[in-house]
């Protein structure tokens, strides 16, 4: 079950989210309160300037990386001026939970090379 106050911030094409993962439970994205106090405390910078956009990143990300430190866990970054990069748990089992931003930065191009060179691509948008 989610916790009480969770915001329905988008939705993934869960074409572009498979990858490495055979049953994505639900397109929908959720970001916790604890999650979003989380950012803004680390990040706040970041989570104003990007938080009207978490619903297009999510949908149309120009990257989406595994990662390989936690499981059921996706990077997606969105290039504006500097890249966007999100951390999204994906709901990989059956039940109530929904995918989940964990946390958000932002990236510059030298960083992002580095991320592609080190991490498995699982989407490049064309």
């Amino acid at each position: 079950m989610q916790s009480s106050g969770a915001q329905l911030v988008g939705r993934i094409d869960l074409v572009k989210y498979s990858g490495l993962f055979s049953a994505i439970a639900t397109d929908e994205v959720i970001l916790t309160p604890l999650q979003r106090e989380h950012i803004r405390e680390k990040r706040e910078k970041t989570y104003q300037k990007y938080k009207d956009h978490l619903a297009e990143i999510l949908a149309y990300p120009d990257y989406i990386l595994e990662d390989p430190k936690h499981v059921d866990t996706v990077l997606v970054f969105k290039r504006f001026n500097h890249f966007a990069e999100i951390v999204l748990r994906l709901s990989t089992g059956s039940g109530e939970k929904k995918n989940s931003i964990i946390t958000m930065w932002e990236i510059k191009e030298p960083r992002m090379q580095r991320y592609l060179f080190t991490h498995k691509t699982l989407y490049k948008r064309e």
